[in-house]
């Protein structure tokens, strides 16, 4: 099993190679307002401060920076990829709010105690050694700080088997070079190991998850006419959302949002 070393290199190298496709997805409409939707369920989750620090970890090609820009005094964006990070291109409109770094989320080169919010979105799953880089997270939140993270679910046996089936496909290897989903009792366990608890989680993506965000591998809605594949996304999301209201089909979703503090100053779960 290659080391940390040779994961990094290979991350680095997974993201350049997919760089153009994360920014071609925003192309298909459907895609795009399923990425907005959830983008701003995930913010919605990080607590505005006005004079606050946000540190966005695996920030891509920075599709929340600006968003986070609008809710906080600075913003930084960090990704291991300089391919991904050139894809930002609305930083002009954020002015010297938003910062870029090339770093790993292992070893933050980042002040402890000095963050106000992390967002981590669909980027633990990517790493080898998840509990460094929630350790980190610990290490820079300030006291009272919000940790909110969204990563793939993993409760529904159904999902499993479409992940085992996934993984089988010419296109996967492309995409990913490690890629999981989290049972709830694992990300939660992750997250207490850290010294971190978890205050609110929301379920998030049924139906309209694998086909609204993953055109790539799940290419149905790309082939339809572009004004009725965004209708359908529209539907399918909608769909997805009266779902997540039923109680026993919420903890099935797709994915899963968490807001998070430090085990000493936080509150308890609430969904």
């Amino acid at each position: 099993m290659p080391g940390p070393s040779q994961h990094r290199r290979d991350q680095i190298e997974m993201h350049r190679s997919v760089a153009d496709m994360y920014r071609g997805r925003a192309r298909h409409r459907f895609a795009a307002e399923f990425q907005q939707e959830r983008n701003d369920l995930l913010i919605s989750l990080a607590p505005a401060s006005a004079e606050g620090a946000a540190l966005d970890l695996g920030c891509g090609t920075g599709i929340t920076l600006n968003h986070l820009a609008t809710r906080f005094e600075r913003v930084i964006g960090l990704d291991i990829s300089k391919e991904m990070l050139r894809g930002y291109e609305g930083g002009h409109r954020a002015g010297a709010r938003v910062a870029l770094l090339l770093a790993d989320m292992t070893a933050l080169p980042i002040a402890p105690a000095s963050i106000d919010v992390i967002l981590c979105r669909s980027a633990l799953h990517h790493l080898d050694d998840e509990a460094a880089a929630l350790a980190e997270m610990r290490r820079t939140l300030k006291p009272g700080g919000f940790l909110v993270i969204g990563e793939p679910a993993n409760d529904n046996p159904l999902f499993r088997l479409a992940r085992f089936c996934a993984r089988r496909l010419p296109s996967f290897g492309k995409i990913h070079t490690i890629d999981r989903g989290y049972s709830r009792q694992q990300l939660f366990g992750l997250l207490r190991q850290a010294g971190l608890r978890v205050c609110r989680e929301v379920r998030y993506g049924f139906i309209g998850y694998p086909l609204c965000d993953n055109p790539e591998l799940v290419p149905v809605l790309k082939w339809l006419p572009a004004p009725l594949a965004a209708f359908a996304g529209r539907a399918l999301r909608t769909l997805d959302r009266l779902l997540a209201r039923v109680p026993l089909i919420r903890g099935l979703s797709w994915y899963v949002m968490l807001q998070a503090r430090r085990a000493e100053d936080e509150e308890p779960a609430r969904a």
